[in-house]
Formats: C-alpha cells, structure tokens, sequence
C-alpha cells in the first residue's frame, strides 16, 4: 500500500460561533518575598511544635477511650499486586523517591534515600500488596512489620507523624483491617488500636496543618476513616468530614478537574474519596453533599484523561497510574457518561474522532503553593490511536531522584516546541528558596489563550502562550486539526514577535538585549516505547509502526521547504516505577526575520503494508482555517 496525500478539506459555512468562543488564562506573577517569608514562619511553627509533640506531656493529652474494634473495613480500590508483595518478602523496597534493600533487616531501620520514600514507607500504602497476595505468610508478615513500626515509632516522630502520613496509614490500616488484625493476639490486637487511636487524636488536632494540595486532603480523609472505622471516633468523623469538604471546595475545580492540574491527583483522590464514600453507605452514614458532588464532577474528568489503553495521561505530574485503577474508580460511576471536550478551568483540551484521541494542555502553570509536581509542558499533546499510544510526554518518576524528576519537568520532555533548549516555565532553584518553598513553579506563562471549532469535517483547536515572551520576546502559538474519521492530525506551530510592552523595567530590557538574533527551536513528538520509528531515505517523512500493526506517517514543512527532522533518543517514565528507552522526532528549524512556521502531520496508513514508496507530489501538510471562509453567495 502506498502513502495517501495529506488533502485540505474544502471551505464549509460557518461554525456556531457558541462553539468558537475563545478562553483566556491569566495568572498573575507570584511575590517571592512574601512567599519566603510565609514559609519561613511556618517552619519555625513547625520547628516548635514539633519539639512540643516530642515531650512526654503532650503524649499524655493524647490518652482517651480505647476503641475495641474496627466497625467496617473499607474497600481499598487501588489494585494490589502478588509480585510486589514477593519484592517486599525479598527486602526490595522500591518505593516512590528511591529504591532500599533492607537483606533481612526493618525497612524502618534502614537509611531513606529521600524523603518521598520515607513518607511512602511510613504510609504504609503499600500493604494493600500483602492482601492481594494473601495466606498466612503475608498476614504474619504484614502484622510484624505493623507491630515493629509501632515499637519504633508508635510514641512520636518527626516524619512519620505528619499529618498526611498519618492520613495515608490510618487509611491504609483501616482498609487493610483484615489482613493486619484477624488472626492476631489479644496484646497486638489492644497495641493496635490503642496507637490508631492515639494517632487520630494528633491529626484531629493536626491535619489543617498539612502542606496546601493533595496532602491536606490526605490528612481529611483519613481523620474521617478513623472516627468513621475505629468504634470510638464520631466526633472526630464529624470534624474529619468537615476538613474533607472544605478542601474538596478549594481543590477540586468546577470541571472536575484538581487545582494542581495534575491528572494522577484526580485519581488519587477519587479512590479514597469514593472508598470513603461506599463505607459511610454501608453503615447507613449519610454522605455531604459536597463529597457527592465532587464525586460527580471528577468522574467525567477521569475519563476526559483516559487513553485507550485504560491509563491516565502524562501531564503535570502524572503518571500512568495503577494497572486498573481507572476502571476500579469508573466502575462506581451511575451515570457512565461520555467525556467531554474542553476543561475550561483545568485549562486542557480533549479532541477525540474515530480510533484516535488527543488530549493537549492549554493552561498555565497552577498557583504557585499548588504547583510543587507542575511541568513546563504548555501546548504538550499525546495522542493515542485504538489502544495504542503513539504520541507522549516522558512522564515523571520520583524513583530516580531529583535530577531525574528535574529533567522530565522540562519543556523539552514534552510534545511540543522548546526555544532555545530553554523551558517554558521556570521551577525554584536557589538553595534558600528550594529548601522553603520545595520545588515549585515560579516563573511561566502568564496568559495563555484557546479557542476550538467542530463540525463534520473535524476538530479545530488553536491555542498559544507567552511563556518565551520576557527572554525572547515571542510568543508560541500551536493549531491542530484532527479529521472526523480520526485517520489525521495536522498541526502548525508559529513563534511572532509579542506585542511591545507599555512599561519595562531596566533588568527586562537588559534580559531582552541578551537574547539570540535567531534562535534555535525544536518540536519534539516523544513516542510511546512500544511504537517503532524509521526515517525516510530522504529525511522527509517518518513512518512510526503500532503493536497493533497501524501504520502512521509524520511529515513536516517549513515557508521555505522540507526541514530538518531526526529521530532520536528519548525515555519513557509513564510507568512511574521504572525507565524505558524510546524515541522521539525532532523538527529542528531557527527563528528568522522574529518570527517561524512549521506545518506538520500524522497521517493513519493501512497496517497491511505501511512500509510502501513515498509518491511522487506529496502535498506539504496544510492546516485548514479555524474559522472557515463563508459559502460563496448564490446567484
């Protein structure tokens, strides 16, 4: 079979302008100052409190009843794993944030190397794999290492008892109740609960205390598990449901999605939000309506991140997430709605037609206290094509260490033009404020703008943002059009001049005279590891090879011709826990005269035979208007 041309659909009336109403982003620069400061106070509350929660005598105020049982176990909808539980058993402790072989000894024993690891270890999350292996060698396993955690830690300590790891092990404890509590004695069993209870009581008084995010949410949850779970905790369940609705109100976002933009945090709190959920239904507890809500609401954007392949997409933070997890979620979901197609608030764009499936970001940075996981992939896109995934950002990892978690941040990790090797958003670096304020954003762009259009012939959508405004002067602005059978995608990417500012200050001006003439730039498309890449004899094409056996062309051109396209290495951190080798293509071009244009697109061939002869005249790949011309008066 041969290579098809890349035709221009022909001109079609106007599309409702209902469907073309543009979205604007603005973000306003963060004041470091204040934020520094605001940290800097905080760790010295930190710091002093923590000296408190050491002594003996605030160990005595967390006396109180002792519950006698757990009343419910509730469902832990995060899938387990047998072959995790077996690494466990063999001392291999790869865990978010690094990787410990302990050869026989405590894991809390052993020396963390980072922080992330020691709050997973701690959180004991991942004891849901000893209950999915099941039998006695995992019970009496899963009990010893509860019980010498306990011993250890049981009275206080620094790490282990802030409030969002407290949050994850109570969780993780109460979910897990049967594995780490039937069969065990009377001494272990009363040890136990007395700690889970102790524990609760600290985060009642703690938990809106916890880093802003994720992890205040955390901590809510799992204050509301141990007065919804443990016999004696109604009060604290009142209170614990109280925290978990006002966060819900601040994090989650009108269309589903959470205020860090990071996918993975949608799915990670729906599968406690709707565990906790189901468990208050099942002792006759009647659920807020703010947690029925958000519920609602983050259903549709689960599915709105949902490849083909059942997994979740990579941006800002995300990735893959847990084999099932998903469907685990989506499963609970009455309505089983279809996916919508523009997350205004979340600031991404879905267009889905045929086998195809393109989910692109075209928001700004989040706020600041909010984006410690953000990247600086603006106008990034994946794609997938049936189950297979064809197009991909690099995904994050926090098993490799900061570096690796630096690197797969950057622009040129993601699916779409960097400038200059240099990325579109800047993350913390100075020591001072690194060790303050962690590893957020603080630079990027500050007004980012979309607009879309769909009729029989297609999705359009066209987006841009300013982040290469104050070095460069440009701005990046990025149009896809993918066909309504979904067998193309064609894309353009424009840098122009910005306009001129009204006011500068003299170190802007200075920043703007250091600037390149004519910069370099890149497109990148990471491919997924799975897909296989070979350029054409004459560099003009790239014919990339599906485990499903499809076949997809890329093409590319420039105002002045065919430009430079490459394949090279890349690497895939989507599975979170591990690297894989892969590949990405690579249109490289300079800026000329302030501004650049480069066409380019994917184009399905049939699986049979996807290897044939490039045709003579192959049209250069043309992207059709976002706004149609008007039909031609009659007459």
């Amino acid at each position: 079979m041969t290579e098809a041309q890349v035709e221009t659909p022909d001109p079609v009336p106007p599309i409702p302008e209902a469907h073309a109403v543009p979205s604007h982003y603005s973000v306003p620069p963060g004041n470091r100052l204040i934020d520094l400061t605001a940290a800097a106070l905080v760790r010295l509350r930190d710091a002093a409190l923590a000296s408190a929660y050491g002594s003996w005598t605030y160990g005595q105020t967390l006396r109180g009843p002792m519950p006698d049982h757990m009343v419910h176990y509730p469902r832990d909808l995060r899938p387990g794993g047998a072959d995790k539980a077996d690494a466990l058993f063999q001392g291999r402790w790869f865990l978010p944030g690094g990787q410990v072989k302990t050869d026989g000894g405590s894991p809390f024993a052993a020396v963390p190397p980072s922080e992330t690891w020691a709050e997973e270890l701690h959180g004991f999350s991942w004891l849901r794999h000893f209950s999915a292996a099941g039998g006695d060698a995992a019970r009496t396993y899963a009990q010893t290492l509860v019980a010498g955690w306990i011993g250890q830690c049981g009275n206080w300590d620094k790490l282990a008892w802030r409030p969002h790891v407290i949050g994850r092990r109570l969780t993780s404890w109460i979910a897990n109740g049967a594995l780490i509590i039937d069969g065990s004695d009377l001494i272990y069993r009363s040890t136990l609960l007395r700690n889970m209870a102790r524990q609760a009581r600290h985060l009642a008084r703690t938990a809106s205390m916890a880093p802003a995010g994720g992890k205040r949410l955390t901590a809510a949850l799992g204050l509301a598990f141990s007065g919804l779970c443990l016999s004696e905790g109604e009060k604290r369940l009142e209170k614990g449901l109280r925290l978990v609705c006002r966060e819900l109100d601040r994090q989650i976002l009108p269309d589903g999605g959470h205020v860090s933009r990071n996918p993975a945090a949608t799915l990670e709190i729906m599968l406690d939000l709707v565990s906790l959920r189901d468990a208050m239904q099942a002792r006759h507890v009647e659920v807020p309506r703010a947690i029925r809500d958000a519920i609602d609401r983050m259903m549709p954007m689960l599915r709105f991140f949902r490849h083909g392949d059942g997994r979740l997409a990579l941006f800002n933070g995300a990735n893959e997430g847990p084999e099932g997890a998903i469907d685990a979620v989506l499963a609970e979901d009455d309505a089983d709605g279809r996916p919508f197609g523009f997350a205004p608030h979340s600031g991404y764009q879905r267009l889905a037609a045929g086998p195809s499936f393109v989910v692109a970001d075209t928001g700004p940075p989040p706020p600041g206290r909010y984006s410690h996981d953000a990247h600086a992939g603006c106008l990034s896109f994946e794609m997938s094509a049936g189950r297979s995934r064809l197009v991909v950002n690099c995904g994050t990892t926090r098993i490799f260490g900061p570096d690796w978690e630096a690197a797969s941040r950057a622009t040129a990790a993601h699916s779409t033009l960097v400038l200059d090797d240099t990325s579109s958003a800047r993350i913390v670096r100075s020591p001072v404020s690194r060790a303050l304020l962690g590893a957020r954003t603080m630079e990027g762009p500050t007004r980012v703008e979309s607009r879309r259009n769909e009729n029989e012939l297609g999705l359009w959508l066209e987006a841009s943002h300013n982040g290469y405004e104050k070095r460069y002067g440009l701005v990046h602005k990025r149009r896809l059009f993918l066909s309504a059978a979904g067998e193309e995608l064609r894309g353009e990417d424009v840098l122009f001049p910005a306009e001129a500012p009204k006011r500068t200050f003299p170190w802007q001006r200075a920043l703007r005279q250091q600037k390149p003439e004519n910069p370099a730039f890149a497109i990148r498309f990471h491919l997924h590891p799975d897909a296989r890449a070979s350029l054409a004899h004459d560099g003009a094409s790239v014919l990339v090879r599906l485990p499903n056996g499809e076949g997809w062309q890329f093409q590319a051109r420039t105002q002045s011709g065919e430009p430079a396209i490459s394949i090279e290495e890349s690497v895939y951190l989507g599975a979170g826990d591990a690297t894989r080798r892969s590949e990405q293509i690579v249109v490289s071009g300079a800026v000329f005269r302030g501004d650049a244009r480069v066409n380019w697109a994917w184009r399905r061939l049939s699986g049979r035979n996807p290897g044939g002869a490039k045709p003579a005249g192959t049209a250069a790949p043309v992207l059709p208007d976002l706004d149609p011309a008007e039909p031609a008066p009659e007459g």
